[in-house]
């Protein structure tokens, strides 16, 4: 609750314009151990797919899974939306992240509006993302590292 307020002054470290109900209930309570760093992988998709297709091409949850920390300072790396890892075209970039009760959890984080929008989805309710959109996880799969 600390990082992720919608708040897009000139004093945050990434502007937030926008978090859904779903974050809001799964994760704003949520505490991580402090960040120390890692390396994250993102892949653009290159056709239609949902999240059942999209975890089984990574190598199952496990390798697909991501930190709320990781998305959080992938944010801050482009704080006003600037070229970098993330998209910032209005396409999603997609992470698995675990919530407060250790439920493992699709996040779509997008800029518009001049700042970020997070949503947070079910798994079990198959949700097709687009071409163009950009999924990010934690195990080298033929991807573009992106050091957070």
């Amino acid at each position: 609750k600390d990082k992720f307020r919608e708040d897009t002054s000139r004093k945050v470290m990434a502007k937030i314009s926008y978090l859904g109900d779903y974050f809001w209930d799964w994760f704003i309570k949520k505490s991580e151990a402090p960040f120390p760093g890692s390396t994250v992988y993102g892949r653009k998709l290159n056709k239609d797919s949902a999240d059942g297709p999209i975890l089984s091409e990574l190598g199952g949850q496990e390798k697909s899974e991501t930190t709320l920390s990781e998305v959080f300072a992938m944010m801050a790396h482009q704080p006003n939306g600037e070229a970098g890892g993330l998209l910032t075209n209005g396409y999603p970039n997609i992470f698995y992240v675990r919530d407060r009760t250790g439920v493992l959890r699709t996040m779509s984080v997008y800029w518009n509006d001049g700042g970020w929008c997070v949503n947070a989805f079910f798994l079990e309710i198959p949700r097709k993302w687009h071409a163009g959109s950009r999924v990010f996880f934690r195990h080298s799969l033929l991807s573009e590292p992106q050091t957070v």
